[in-house]
């Protein structure tokens, strides 16, 4: 599932790289950092056959959508979400690396872009070595939040992990409305379970605990927070926040 379309420069693709550039860079990058697209279908995605070889495929750049990645292990399963800005290697699982066995899977969630990361690009973006760096520190922010989320499931009380999971995407998928924050991702109870580790019906109880305690509504847009983050969280800073009316 996927097509290969159109041209886009990789400052288009993501305008964080394109901040990293004074305008007379910017303006080169546009011309020649330029890149293939492929776009996505909701549904199961067959990631292992969007390898290239013969390109030295090196991965994607999701430029806007919503995936998930998958991974069980003896029945029980864990989730990742990726959205834009997050750098991936889809195909590579390092069956050598462990003795655990595991299934992984992929689903497009929402309609996707994905900028391809090939050799010939990272040689046209030789000029602005930025730009390739900042690609690489996305893997490493991925790693940390994924490093948060395992923290989160530590937590012993369930409402603990469901409150502290919806904060943690809040910060980079959370909007500012007058009733509070609201996170519009496609987030059912069946999929806050395999984020937080937990089984489906405690979920459903759970969530009804918080939303009897008013920290947690679900509305038209997605699932709001009200009130403010955690002790645990006051740290952040909440940058990925917009605000809404």
């Amino acid at each position: 599932m996927g097509s290969i379309s159109d041209l886009i420069s990789i400052v288009d693709a993501d305008p964080d790289l394109g901040e990293l550039l004074d305008e007379p860079q910017r303006l080169d990058a546009r011309r020649q950092a330029l890149t293939r697209m492929r776009r996505l279908t909701p549904g199961k995605w067959d990631a292992a056959g969007a390898r290239e070889p013969d390109t030295h495929h090196q991965g994607f750049l999701v430029i806007d959508g919503l995936i998930t990645r998958e991974v069980e292990v003896l029945g029980r399963r864990c989730v990742e979400l990726l959205g834009p800005g997050d750098v991936l290697r889809p195909w590579h699982w390092d069956a050598e690396g462990s003795h655990v066995h595991a299934e992984v899977g992929w689903i497009v969630l929402e309609p996707t872009r994905l900028a391809v990361l090939d050799h010939g690009l990272v040689t046209r973006m030789t000029p602005w070595p930025q730009l390739g760096l900042e690609l690489f520190n996305r893997g490493t922010r991925r790693a940390h939040s994924l490093a948060i989320v395992l923290a989160i499931t530590h937590h012993q009380r369930l409402d603990d992990r469901l409150l502290l999971t919806l904060w943690h995407l809040a910060e980079r998928w959370g909007r500012v409305r007058p009733d509070g924050i609201v996170v519009p991702l496609p987030l059912s109870h069946q999929r806050l379970a395999d984020l937080v580790g937990a089984h489906r019906p405690s979920v459903t109880t759970a969530i009804g605990d918080l939303t009897r305690a008013g920290t947690v509504s679900r509305g038209a847009g997605g699932w709001v927070l009200h009130g403010s983050p955690p002790e645990q969280l006051r740290h952040h800073r909440l940058l990925g926040m917009s605000t809404t009316t």
